[in-house]
Order: structure tokens, then sequence, then C-alpha cells
């Protein structure tokens, strides 16, 4: 039986607060995969996911703050018109 590969959590990963609004950012790939996956949690739980990988981990980083400081760190954890809330 083949072996599920490891998912691996980049170190530059970290809670981060902008504006008073704090972030979970969240970066990781596959053990052995190309490129990195990144995903931004609010203080709600709302998770937001980038759909293309990045080629390393710091870009997904710097992709992440420049787009809550563009959003607005309010309006990124309110979310936008293509949030899709789960029942709980």
């Amino acid at each position: 039986m083949k072996r599920e590969p490891n998912l691996v959590i980049s170190s530059a990963s970290q809670r981060i607060v902008e504006d008073g609004v704090p972030f979970k950012v969240e970066i990781y790939k596959l053990e052995g995969g190309d490129g990195w996956s990144l995903e931004v949690v609010t203080e709600h739980g709302t998770s937001i996911v980038w759909d293309d990988p990045f080629e390393d981990d710091r870009a997904a980083f710097e992709e992440a703050i420049s787009t809550i400081r563009n959003e607005g760190a309010v309006a990124f954890s309110n979310g936008g018109s293509n949030v899709v809330l789960f029942k709980q």
C-alpha cells in the first residue's frame, strides 16, 4: 500500500495582527510536491484559500500581507461577496 505524503508546514506560517484584527497565515505543501498553498484564517474561523500555488513560501506570505493590507483588515476579515458560510 502506498504511503500518503506528509503535509509540510512552512516556518513562514504565523499569526499576525493587522489594524487590530488577528489572522492566522498558514502556508503548506505536500511532501515532495511543487508549490506552496496559502490559507488565511480569520478570528471567526473563515478560511480564505488561494487557488494557485506559490513557487516559494516567502512569496505566499508576502501575498497574504499584501492582500490583507489592500483589502483592509476589517473588510478582509468580514469576507466579501464570494464567502460561503458553513453551517455549524
